[in-house]
């Protein structure tokens, strides 16, 4: 094979691809831009984030207050007073200053469909994390919560008086009807989700009175509370006043009948599912004005041609230490562009205010800068919540080549791949070299961190690569140099990945990595296929390489979602849907994964009983130990820089060098409900 080293103005000339365009956060992106000049500045690397003077906890204060648009609607006769509108105990959050009332917050959209760089903005959790250790958990949505000695049995309590934005009251009448009318109804639902069957069985759930429930699990379950940092509006709290008209058991059933005919669903589960369609569990989508939401914004007109309007709650159930009624900030405004350029025109010419993390690009970045000082916006550097911006996952369970399934799952296979990888040249091409070179692995600031996690394969060394290949057999070769395989075909091996829905320079990255494991005998391409397509193909395990970001690294959400590392996942990544399929059923579907594998999933499962955080961490390296001599991804760089733009008087913004992605819910764990503008003015 003919040898080549591609440096970044070669591979800009020959790829058009952009010099560092990416996106920084989680799971989404624009389009690919192009820049024709080498831009002469960059981000900082990472700096430690500066100490904020945040109270953890603060008393109720004597007396409440709302906004004056709110006021005028009380004098009015429009709405009840504040203190009917808020719970008996409201959630206090102190901040580093009190607010100001009032203002706009333009942003983008870059997918009619996922507002990835937005729900922050508005995804309330059942419980959250303290966003000044990013350890400690919360109360949120639950005010508070009791474990029994064995982590089997779990009390939440509501907050008293806590309401729909239409002003009817949260109760454990919404709790039960999510349970047995939603979530575990033979109509409704087809399964499960796993964890709400931690045990084998399916957790019960007790009624107490209005605002105190119970779960109990057949197992210890010491790690429950962190996963109920994940779940929003769409687990646990529906509004049953108003989902209850569309459900076939309690509806009456001519006015359902009616709707039905009026609608262009055939069953009350499909008419059922559309309504509920915009509060995904993730909460990243908002939805029409007419459900009720629990956030600090709601929308307010039907979302049209990509526009999304949302206004204050009138019910938000938070209040700052002097009792003022949050959110600050008066409305949302989102509209949908078309492409990463538009996005960018928009940016610097100051019609933004905020440019979330899948919306902002490392290529851009000086012309940000450049434009800054003449705008109303500043650039905020964070950090990115990735362990790795680019990941392939070979996957161990293919299901229509065979030849090719054995292969992958040779232990020197996935090896090779990593060895045969410049990272470097990544980062050059990509990241400016201000992202950290290395294995899929934890971030270096987490309990679980070992250096050689991430150490481990991955030094660039084809020779090694080729000697693990050789080792494998595959020594026979065709004219053009690629090996053949033990039924004499070529090796073929075909990334194929979702672009911009991962990020801006996914088909870049694959590129350069294409040409690394040709050079070693693999007949490697890659190719761009639609979201919901590429989904579809890696769940079924006829992908041979998937592409997909690796968050979930941080400890917020590494003891939660170990899918990445391990295969527990069935769609977008994750070493091998069918093991996944096979954790995710307790068997019951799927491949049953070798015995190796299983340890794996022993030593998850300890993560999730033991209440003791140092036996979940001891657990979790056990994992990180097997990984490190037996890699199932190929990771390239991580840590990179995390930019966010927002406007120079917005107040109780997270510190610079936070960091951001979806293991801290975009800014959710900042509290942008408590983001304001000095003046009250945008």
């Amino acid at each position: 094979m003919t040898q080549r080293k591609m440096h970044r103005r070669r591979f800009l000339q020959l790829s058009g691809a952009t010099t560092a365009a990416v996106v920084l956060a989680a799971c989404g992106g624009p389009e690919p831009e192009v820049i024709t000049e080498e831009p002469a500045a960059a981000p900082a690397a990472e700096e430690e984030a500066p100490a904020q003077t945040v109270m953890e906890d603060a008393e109720a204060p004597s007396q409440y207050s709302e906004s004056p648009r709110l006021a005028e609607m009380v004098a009015n006769g429009d709405l009840p007073p504040v203190t009917e509108r808020l719970p008996v105990s409201p959630l206090v959050l102190p901040r580093e200053s009190i607010g100001e009332y009032g203002g706009l917050v333009r942003q983008i959209h870059l997918d009619p469909s996922s507002f990835v760089s937005q729900y922050g903005w508005f995804a309330e959790r059942m419980l959250t994390y303290s966003d000044q250790d990013l350890k400690t958990i919360k109360p949120n949505l639950f005010a508070s919560w009791e474990v029994s000695d064995d982590a089997t049995h779990y009390t939440f309590h509501l907050h008293e008086g806590m309401k729909w934005s239409d002003g009817e009251l949260v109760t454990t009448g919404d709790v039960d009807f999510w349970w047995n009318s939603i979530a575990t109804h033979p109509d409704v639902a087809s399964s499960v989700w796993w964890v709400y069957r931690h045990g084998g069985e399916n957790m019960v759930v007790d009624i107490h009175d209005d605002y105190s429930f119970s779960v109990t699990f057949a197992a210890p379950f010491g790690n429950f509370p962190a996963y109920l940092t994940r779940r929003i509006q769409g687990d646990f709290l529906l509004p049953s006043h108003y989902l209850k008209q569309f459900h076939g058991d309690f509806a009456d059933e001519d006015d359902l009948a009616a709707m039905l005919e009026e609608s262009e669903y055939e069953t009350w589960v499909q008419l059922l599912s559309n309504k509920r369609s915009g509060r995904s569990i993730w909460g990243t989508r908002p939805n029409s004005p007419e459900y009720p939401m629990l956030s600090g914004w709601i929308v307010d007109l039907e979302p049209q041609q990509g526009l999304v309007l949302m206004k204050r709650n009138p019910y938000y159930w938070k209040v700052d230490t002097s009792g003022q009624q949050l959110p600050y900030v008066e409305d949302l405004r989102m509209d949908f562009v078309a492409n990463h350029e538009i996005a960018t025109q928009k940016t610097i010419q100051g019609e933004l205010d905020y440019v979330g993390p899948h919306d902002v690009s490392i290529a851009r970045y000086p012309l940000y800068k450049e434009n800054e000082p003449t705008q109303h916006y500043q650039v905020m550097d964070y950090v990115s919540c990735m362990t790795d911006r680019y990941t392939l996952y070979p996957c161990h369970t293919l299901t229509e080549d065979l030849v090719l399934r054995d292969i992958v799952q040779h232990p020197n296979f996935v090896k090779a791949l990593n060895v045969a990888i410049d990272r470097e040249e990544i980062n050059q091409n990509l990241f400016f070299g201000l992202a950290k070179m290395g294995q899929l692995a934890p971030m270096p600031n987490s309990q679980y961190y070992e250096p050689k996690y991430a150490e481990n394969w991955s030094q660039y060394d084809p020779d090694m690569a080729n000697q693990l290949l050789d080792d494998m057999g595959l020594t026979e070769r065709n004219g053009d140099g690629f090996r053949l395989r033990p039924d004499g075909e070529v090796l073929k091996f075909n990334i194929e990945h979702a672009g911009p829905r991962v990020g801006v320079a996914t088909h870049e990255f694959t590129e350069i990595v294409v040409t690394f494991w040709r050079e070693v005998g693999i007949e490697a391409s890659t190719k761009e296929i639609q979201i919901s397509l590429y989904n579809e193909r890696w769940s079924q395990g006829l992908v041979h390489c998937g592409c997909w970001h690796a968050d979930r690294c941080t400890d917020t959400l590494l003891p939660v979602e170990m899918r990445w590392f391990i295969p527990t996942n069935i769609g977008q990544g994750g070493p091998a849907p069918e093991w996944g399929r096979w954790f995710r059923s307790n068997g019951q579907d799927g491949e049953e994964p070798p015995a190796a594998i299983q340890t794996l999933y022993d030593h998850y499962n300890t993560m999730n009983t033991v209440i003791d955080d140092a036996e979940r961490v001891a657990a979790g390296k056990k994992i990180f130990d097997w990984l490190a001599d037996n890699p199932l991804a190929v990771g390239s760089v991580s840590e990179s820089p995390a930019p966010l733009i927002f406007p120079k008087t917005m107040r109780n913004l997270p510190a610079v060098g936070k960091p951001v992605g979806w293991d801290t819910y975009g800014i959710s764990t900042y509290h942008p409900e408590a983001f304001y503008y000095e003046g009250g003015v945008s």
